[in-house]
């Protein structure tokens, strides 16, 4: 028996999922979550075998949750379930003690696949994020938002939905001037000149709708 613990703050995707479970055999859901303070709680009080993450939970959250549940609970495996597109961040977030990483857009099958072959001590990563793997940072052909830092990939994204320099800077307990050069460096980068134009650069890049 699997036991699961799902983190997310969408309360119609955790309906989803408890009665996903609850049609398996072999999946137990032991608790869940709605925020990274309460992952932690959670972790605490039921033991699992797997944590379903979603990055964009309130309070703690993203690469400093995975490595806050990662440096605790070692053996845990973790499989992040996001909106998040697949990219380099992806990548960061396994370096960081993740077992898996799977796109929300994907289907359930994919999802119960994902469950077993973390369960299994395996690490999990969709095709799209092994063509990404395969890919050398520093090479040419790479898109420019792939060429971002972990951190910049997190301002980046949190920046897509919607949010300003005040508001990314409290998401990521840093201050105020740090999200501003982060910005400026993501900018550089992506060679636009104003924030506007990296909407636009990922509108055309086919990373947000």
């Amino acid at each position: 028996m699997i036991r699961v613990i799902v983190a997310d703050d969408h309360p119609l995707l955790r309906s989803g999922l408890r009665r996903l479970f609850e049609a398996q055999s072999n999946l137990r859901l032991v608790a869940e979550a709605v925020n990274g303070a309460e992952v932690l709680e959670k972790l605490a009080e039921h033991p699992c075998d797997v944590l379903i993450l979603d990055l964009s939970l309130p309070f703690l959250r993203g690469l400093e949750l995975v490595r806050a549940v990662a440096e605790r609970y070692p053996a845990l495996r973790i499989l992040i379930y996001s909106v998040q597109p697949e990219d380099r961040l992806s990548l960061h977030l396994l370096d960081a003690g993740a077992a898996g990483y799977l796109s929300k857009d994907q289907g359930a099958e994919a999802l119960l696949r994902a469950i077993q072959v973390v369960a299994r001590g395996e690490r999990y990563l969709s095709p799209a994020l092994r063509d990404v793997e395969g890919r050398d940072p520093e090479a040419t052909q790479l898109a420019p938002h792939e060429r971002l830092s972990a951190r910049e990939l997190a301002v980046f994204h949190l920046m897509l939905r919607g949010m300003n320099v005040a508001d990314i800077a409290d998401e990521l307990e840093i201050q105020a001037s740090t999200a501003s050069n982060h910005l400026a460096r993501i900018r550089e980068k992506l060679g636009v000149q104003t924030n506007g134009e990296v909407m636009l650069y990922a509108f055309r890049a086919g990373l947000v709708r």
